[in-house]
């Protein structure tokens, strides 16, 4: 499982063009949190930091092992093929762990710097991108594995773009408050075991067509 997610993260970052993306895209996010912080904005990038990112180390990878019809190889390691899947999901949860960590530090700041938001809001919105980030991460790479590169793509941009929509449409239909409400807050108690399940879910069913498409 090691060499998996080694030769996955060779794939994401030591390829210049995938490199250059993530970097464009930590360099973007980074001046837009500096520069345009507001209570709307601070909300987006703390859920969206990791839903984006977290999921995106399967891209690259996936991309690579169509090209090279490097699964038929990958089936031959002395690795069951669930262990294959496994370290495709364990390197997802390392990257959204980092993202989920830049995120609090960022609520943080948010709270102690800026004096945006109270630590009670702050850790709620926190606690929605964990939810955000499992269960974005579980739609998406089934899609990857049910449905190859290209279309799982797809998939990941337009789920993406739909979240930035109802995001928006949210905050003018209930109010950009009802993320931060306490009863949100007392939802986060059952939202968080839910995502768990749903990601725990995902990896089995996503397991299960690794096997079907490679048996």
């Amino acid at each position: 499982m090691k060499g998996i997610i080694l030769k996955d993260l060779y794939e994401n970052f030591y390829i210049k063009k995938n490199l250059a993306s993530y970097i464009f895209g930590a360099l973007f996010i980074g001046l837009a949190m500096i520069f345009i912080n507001t209570y709307y904005t601070f909300i987006l990038y703390t859920m969206f930091l990791s839903i984006i990112f977290g999921s995106a180390p399967l891209e690259a990878p996936c991309e690579q092992d169509e090209k090279a019809n490097f699964g038929k190889l990958q089936i031959t390691f002395p690795l069951t093929k669930a262990e294959i899947v496994l370290s495709k999901y364990l390197l997802s949860l390392i990257c959204t762990g980092i993202s989920l960590l830049i995120s609090l530090i960022y609520a943080l700041a948010n709270v102690y710097f800026w004096r945006l938001v109270t630590l009670r809001e702050a850790l709620t919105v926190w606690g929605l991108s964990i939810c955000g980030s499992l269960v974005f991460t579980s739609v998406v790479y089934v899609c990857y594995f049910l449905l190859g590169k290209k279309i799982g793509t797809f998939i990941y941009v337009a789920t993406a773009v739909i979240l930035a929509g109802l995001y928006g449409s949210s905050t003018v239909l209930f109010g950009i408050e009802s993320y931060t409400s306490m009863d949100t807050t007392v939802r986060l108690w059952f939202f968080l075991p839910a995502s768990v399940v749903i990601f725990v879910l995902s990896c089995l069913l996503s397991i299960q067509i690794y096997k079907k498409n490679f048996s």
